[in-house]
């Protein structure tokens, strides 16, 4: 697993080890987290948006400047197909339920990515243990 710096609403942390990463991705501000992940040698690009609230979590991927984005598919979790859920990034982020993954669901995302020798340039490089969505 190569190591990734983990950006979230109290601090700055280096993840290396699958037990480094379940331990950040715990971390809770008012039950919720907004994480920025990337790779020491990258500048800003590209980056993995992880927000989670309570069980729940949401995933976006910006492979550069240019792209809005990939963001991944949601698990049938029951949730009301009309609904939302509300994360705190430090604002308020209402995410459509199609869109809502279990955080443990987050947690085989983000090793996923840690474990790629390079980050994906574009949507059909992502890895698939989610489905995936290009912006």
């Amino acid at each position: 697993m190569i190591s990734a710096i983990f950006e979230h609403l109290e601090e700055r942390e280096t993840c290396s080890t699958l037990e480094e990463v379940r331990t950040v991705l715990d971390k809770t501000v008012d039950g919720g987290n907004a994480f920025n992940i990337y790779r020491e040698q990258d500048a800003v690009y590209p980056f993995l948006s992880v927000l989670t609230r309570g069980e729940y979590a949401y995933i976006w991927y910006a492979p550069n400047e240019s792209s809005a984005g990939i963001q991944a598919w949601g698990e049938d979790l029951g949730l009301d197909p009309e609904g939302t859920v509300k994360f705190y990034s430090p604002e308020l982020t209402e995410i459509v339920n199609d869109y809502i993954l279990t955080r443990e669901t987050a947690l085989q995302v983000v090793t996923a990515f840690m474990e790629l020798e390079k980050w994906p340039a574009c949507y059909e490089e992502m890895p698939d243990c989610v489905e995936w969505e290009e912006l």
